[in-house]
């Protein structure tokens, strides 16, 4: 049985997890009803808070994709400052973008973007930029500022064919063992390329 929430101030751990469950309830609307038909009331309704709870964690709805675009790519700001493993940022790169969320944003995404041109922006700057300009750092840490170049060749490899059958759903999320498949074979085409 789901404990009630306590009154007064709530700690950040707290704050966390139902900052978490409303992103959670926005996504499957997102990807249930799209963005033009999600509203902030529906998801405040479904993750059992106030709408003001929801505004004040993110301000609007356009924030709410956004900061659910962000944590799909979490691992960005999971990796701090001492990663330097290109593989195992590539292995969780995969993983992240391959999965269940991420494919529904994707997907949703690309249905609202002529629409909403500047939610479109803010995907890319909250998704796909970030993860470029991680992988960016990577290379020029283990492989110098030639290898810097590549980084966007890289996130596109780590996408690829397998990202575009998820799209059209036609396969499911890649297992780990997959995934580091995926990941292994895309850089080592990027970095055989930058010999």
């Amino acid at each position: 049985m789901e404990q009630p929430r306590r009154r007064g101030r709530t700690s950040d751990a707290e704050r966390a997890e139902r900052r978490n469950e409303i992103l959670d309830v926005a996504v499957d609307s997102f990807r249930d009803v799209g963005f033009a038909r999600t509203t902030i009331e529906g998801i405040a309704t479904v993750a059992g808070v106030a709408k003001r709870t929801v505004y004040s964690y993110f301000g609007d709805k356009s924030a709410v994709f956004a900061a659910a675009v962000a944590r799909q790519h979490a691992y960005v700001d999971n990796a701090g400052e001492g990663q330097s493993d290109l593989l195992a940022a590539a292995v969780d790169i995969v993983i992240a973008l391959h999965s269940d969320n991420s494919i529904a944003l994707h997907r949703m995404m690309i249905g609202e973007a002529v629409q909403f041109p500047e939610l479109a922006a803010a995907f890319y700057e909250s998704g796909p930029a970030k993860s470029i300009a991680f992988l960016e750092k990577i290379l020029i840490d283990q492989h110098g500022q030639k290898a810097a170049l590549c980084a966007d060749q890289l996130y596109t490899l780590l996408l690829g064919e397998e990202h575009r059958r998820r799209l059209l759903g036609l396969t499911s999320e890649p297992t780990a063992e997959r995934a580091a498949q995926l990941a292994a074979r895309a850089v080592g085409c990027v970095l055989r390329s930058d010999r």
